[in-house]
């Protein structure tokens, strides 16, 4: 944090240029803690002129100011080495525009996905994307963090279903990137470059969102009776027919029971549609297990198959003996996916309790480890880590208890890339006031 009398100098700043009640101080910032720790300040705009503004002052007297949504993926990356500001934008939630002859919306960053969903809904549309927690989740939140679910199988993800945004920058300048029509060409896709960038090259303040007819039907099966590894060789041949799943996931035994699925090793499979179309993916699919000897059951309960499984592995402060829960995702490419979640389970089991899963399609792997101790959590992780990177892929922690998180490489190794992915932070925020210390900063 800035020097304290400086910090305070700079809130009364704040709300002079913005007004008390759109600034708070003292209790009203508990909600905003990270690391235990309150901001001096929660700045809570009521139009894109103060979100400019309040940047603006933040720029210029150096504060960290920490974008907040609906507060549900905060611990994802490091804690911020500096958080002077809580820039809370959920009072920017309208819908700006919708188009469902063009399958279009521009939604503000600060409306929740869970309060968006009945209005796409009433048009038969849907945004395709199941982030993890999204009842909280805001649209802004998720685009910056790049999150997407199993339905990321027929769909894509965050960079697949944004075609534009307005950001305003570390200095309060606006801009926007991208466009409102699904036609557009352009020299550079910035949309993409802001897209997974954790906020850390501008405060995106709002998305024209990609969407999708809405299914009518949509059925589930799971394919069970072997290891992991021919639930892997049946999806990749899945993968590789004239089947279309909407999901694909393989889960290991634990995942499966945190599931409701008492099945041992599992492949969950999904496909929708009209109801005709449905039913033939489904005996398309038994033909394919049945080439493999798997077993193949109808899910009676998909909705709550597709919450869990979607949450996985958040939230992981449950209740119980076990000490220290950590979450992370990795990645692998998809002719590994069965081969990967062996090796975590190998190498991790020794330290604690492990649940993976993983879509096939993307080779994107998430899961849980629980151990009695944080020292053991810790060796856990990094064993896990190794194994995937001996592999070719990474692994990064999502969420650990907060006592942890100082022992744990929350990112891991940084790629090759780094260098350019420092100069493109500092030519955005030099000063790096946004999201200080979660991701990259210049050096």
């Amino acid at each position: 944090m800035t020097d304290a009398r400086a910090a305070t100098q700079s809130v009364a700043a704040l709300r002079d240029v913005l007004g008390a009640d759109t600034v708070q101080v003292g209790d009203g910032t508990a909600a905003y803690r990270l690391g235990g720790n309150p901001p001096a300040a929660a700045v809570l705009p009521r139009d894109e002129a103060d979100v400019s503004r309040a940047l603006a002052v933040a720029f210029r007297d150096g504060l960290g100011v920490v974008p907040w949504g609906g507060g549900a993926h905060q611990s994802l990356g490091r804690l911020p080495s500096r958080y002077d500001v809580a820039l809370d934008l959920r009072r920017l939630n309208s819908v700006v525009a919708y188009e469902p002859a063009d399958m279009t919306a521009t939604v503000q960053a600060g409306a929740r996905l869970a309060d968006l969903e009945p209005r796409l809904r009433e048009a038969g549309q849907f945004w395709p994307l199941d982030p993890p927690l999204a009842d909280l989740a805001t649209v802004g939140g998720v685009v910056a963090a790049g999150l997407a679910g199993p339905l990321r199988c027929r769909y894509g993800t965050v960079r697949d279903l944004v075609l534009g945004v307005r950001v305003a920058h570390a200095d309060g300048t606006i801009t926007k990137a991208g466009s409102r029509v699904v036609k557009n060409a352009t020299a550079y896709d910035l949309t993409k470059l802001y897209a997974g960038s954790y906020g850390t090259l501008g405060i995106l303040l709002e998305a024209t969102l990609r969407l999708q007819p809405r299914p009518a039907e949509e059925r589930g099966w799971i394919l069970a009776g072997a290891t992991i590894e021919h639930c892997h060789d049946a999806a990749m041949r899945i993968l590789g027919s004239h089947l279309a799943p909407n999901r694909l996931e393989l889960l290991d035994t634990a995942c499966a029971e945190h599931c409701g699925i008492n099945a041992g090793p599992s492949a969950i499979v999904a496909f929708a549609g009209v109801r005709e179309a449905v039913q033939d993916q489904g005996d398309g699919l038994r033909t394919v297990a049945a080439e493999r000897g798997l077993r193949v059951v109808e899910i009676e309960n998909p909705d709550r198959v597709w919450h869990l499984l979607q949450d996985f592995p958040w939230p992981t402060q449950v209740p119980g003996a076990l000490a220290a829960v950590v979450a992370w995702r990795g990645s692998v490419l998809p002719s590994d996916c069965g081969k990967a979640m062996q090796a975590v389970r190998d190498a991790a089991s020794e330290h604690g309790e492990t649940a993976v899963a993983a879509t096939a399609s993307h080779g994107v792997l998430r899961g849980a480890l629980r151990a009695s101790t944080a020292e053991r959590a810790a060796r856990g992780v990094s064993a896990a880590r190794e194994a995937l990177t001996a592999l070719g892929g990474f692994l990064v922690v999502t969420e650990a208890p907060e006592a942890l998180r100082p022992s744990l490489d929350m990112w891991g190794p940084m790629p090759a890339e780094v260098t350019w992915m420092r100069q493109i932070r500092a030519a955005f925020d030099p000063k790096a006031i946004i999201n200080p210390g979660r991701f990259i900063d210049p050096t």
